[in-house]
């Protein structure tokens, strides 16, 4: 038996539709209470991770050009709405190498058997991964079918 147990505000970073401008949103998440087992959940929309900053499709996107070539700094300007910039970040983003690890620990997209592939490697096996669950048609984009694959898959 679950009862509404109030809202919660969450911030969401990254691009709202596939090669958009990054930006920050803010999200109402209604949660709701067990009344059995006096567990807690929060509902929120599909693209929206537990535990990240980010949406689902922003890191899909952000794998996807990574995959194809795309230096992390590059990236971190297409996925990110933060534009002051550090100097260590002006080169690579610590963001999009823990996105790489996370996946390749099998925490992020349920997508596993990736341990000893490259960073690329991992990003492309991800960016298949969701371009599949994405409906991907043969001549589309892969990086806009694995950002549609993400918010299922999230």
């Amino acid at each position: 038996m679950l009862v509404g147990h109030g809202m919660v505000t969450r911030q969401v970073l990254g691009p709202v539709t596939f090669g958009g401008a990054p930006e920050p949103l803010t999200l109402e998440l209604r949660r709701y209470r067990c009344r059995g087992c006096h567990a807690v959940l929060v509902v929120g929309p599909r693209g929206v991770l537990p535990g990240r900053w980010y949406s689902g499709p922003a890191i899909a996107g952000a794998l996807a050009a990574f995959a194809r070539g795309a230096t992390s700094a590059t990236v971190r300007t297409a996925t990110s709405p933060s534009r002051a910039v550090g100097v260590a970040a002006a080169e690579r983003w610590v963001t999009l190498e823990r996105w790489v690890e996370a996946a390749r620990g099998g925490r992020l997209f349920a997508v596993s058997g990736l341990g000893e592939l490259s960073p690329r490697r991992v990003a492309e096996q991800v960016t298949l991964a969701l371009a599949a669950r994405g409906g991907h048609l043969p001549g589309g984009d892969l990086g806009a079918s694995a950002f549609a694959g993400a918010a299922m898959a999230a």
